[in-house]
């Protein structure tokens, strides 16, 4: 930007001058040439025509002729001019650049080229009564002109000039000069349209940045939108350390739920076999009271009613138990496809009963796995039970299965009421539960279950709108040892 303007002042205030040097000059010498000979024209006029109308043609250009003539050869490359008004005829003396005699016909048009260029200039000096210098001509044959007035008895009976050509080496160094002056000032032009395009893509990628650090601050998940530039580099290291930050508090969240779990299994695990104990001497005692008191009325309502509780809390116990202990992974190379299949076999009559309408979308050419099927069932009917009692009065479950980079992806979607957005972060958490009925183990077991097989399990919900529980398995899983989730080696048998 600071050249174009170097050379836009250099024009302006240096070339330019010398312009103006040498037009004053030019005007200075042609004044002087057309002062002295119109002086001594008029002179001439007033010795020889003392009357009172328009001095005859014949007598100016006589006059002309004998006053100019003696002027022509001293003065080469100088035309001199003289414009009779009343009869808008010229009379020209001299060549600017032709030196060669003419034939009347070439001195005739020669006239008529010159008076429909000078003609202008004339009539404004005649009208003006005032002197005129001028440049006329084409951009590549200019001829500066100085006019002035023959003034007789306070009447102006002529127009005279004097009429140099300019060197064409000025002229066209004008012509270039002006063209670079437009050039320069386009690029000025451009330079300055660029400048405001640089600073405004700038102020806008800035003010996106804020607004996305702003986001960013509301919630480290929203990550700064992609830009060019220096700016661009900024937000991907913004994004990375975003990301890297989301990763740390996800290893962490999972930290604390590992700890959380082997805390609750080491509770779980002491509690059932605390539990257990007392459990089965009340069934040995109602076995013993069935056969010493079969005799008396009314006793087996009651053992059936002790032995259907017994069975309910010795449910509970093995929960708490198949929670809390170790236990070891059976696993066989296997179909998701038909374990899914089965689930859906024994359950399909509670499903019916509940007016739940199943849609499967199950990829036919899905990998076998290794995996426990008992604990992969186990998950399955879990959700689908889950699923089923979220649509008390009927809906649709979608299960899809599909394979994604080597890892196996089952989604179960039902229509059901949906889960408020902070329960969902507690959904996996141990004894959470929001049945009435329940121990809040089921979704836990899941999860465990799911990490065993070194899968994930998640849950995207929406109010009135239904949820979506998706598993991810791998292909071929490293599997995790149970003790890692929980760690209950010191929690007896």
């Amino acid at each position: 930007m600071l050249v174009p303007l170097v050379a836009l002042m250099y024009d302006i205030f240096f070339a330019s001058r010398t312009d103006q040097v040498v037009f004053l000059d030019k005007e200075q010498r042609l004044e002087a040439l057309v002062k002295s000979t119109n002086n001594e024209f008029t002179r001439n006029l007033e010795s020889i025509w003392t009357g009172t109308g328009d001095v005859p043609t014949t007598i100016l250009h006589n006059e002309f002729n004998r006053v100019i003539e003696p002027q022509v050869p001293a003065n080469l490359g100088i035309r001199f001019g003289l414009y009779v008004p009343h009869t808008e005829k010229i009379m020209i003396l001299g060549f600017l650049h032709n030196y060669r005699n003419l034939s009347p016909a070439e001195e005739a048009q020669r006239e008529k080229d010159i008076f429909a260029t000078t003609k202008q200039g004339l009539i404004a000096t005649e009208l003006s009564n005032e002197p005129l210098f001028r440049i006329s001509g084409s951009w590549n044959d200019q001829v500066v002109e100085y006019i002035s007035p023959v003034v007789l008895k306070g009447k102006v009976v002529a127009v005279m000039w004097v009429g140099e050509r300019l060197d064409p080496f000025f002229y066209q160094n004008n012509f270039f000069r002006k063209l670079l002056r437009y050039f320069t000032l386009s690029v000025l032009a451009l330079v300055m349209i660029g400048t405001l395009i640089i600073i405004r893509n700038l102020t806008t990628g800035v003010d996106r940045l804020k607004q996305g650090l702003h986001n960013m601050e509301l919630d480290i998940h929203h990550l700064l939108p992609e830009m060019s530039g220096e700016l661009g580099q900024v937000a991907r290291a913004v994004n990375r350390m975003a990301v890297s930050l989301t990763e740390k508090e996800r290893l962490e969240d999972q930290l604390r739920q590992s700890e959380h779990l082997i805390a609750l299994g080491r509770l779980a695990t002491g509690v059932a076999h605390e539990l257990r104990n007392p459990i089965g001497i009340i069934k040995t005692l109602v076995e013993l009271m069935k056969q010493e008191y079969a005799q008396v009325s009314g006793i087996e309502e009651f053992t059936r009613a002790i032995d259907e509780q017994v069975d309910r809390q010795d449910m509970e116990i093995q929960e708490l138990l198949d929670f809390g202990r170790p236990n070891k992974v059976s696993i066989k190379e296997c179909s998701v496809n038909d374990l899914i299949m089965g689930v859906l076999s024994f359950s399909a009559a509670m499903l019916r009963k509940q007016k739940v309408k199943v849609v499967l979308q199950l990829d036919n050419k899905l990998s076998k796995i290794l995996a426990d099927t008992e604990k992969l069932k186990k998950v399955f009917v879990n959700i689908i039970v889950n699923a089923a009692e979220a649509m008390p009065s009927g809906g649709r479950l979608e299960i899809i299965t599909k394979e994604i980079d080597n890892m196996v992806v089952i989604s179960f979607s039902d229509t059901g009421e949906g889960i408020p957005a902070e329960e969902q972060s507690r959904l996996f958490d141990p004894f959470y539960t929001t049945k009435k009925t329940g121990t809040g183990l089921g979704l836990s077991i899941s999860y465990q279950s799911i990490k065993l097989h070194g899968g994930t399990i998640e849950v995207n919900s929406n109010l009135n709108q239904g949820s979506t529980f998706i598993i991810n398995l791998p292909v071929k899983p490293q599997l995790c040892d149970r003790s890692d989730l929980l760690d209950t080696k010191n929690s007896g048998n």
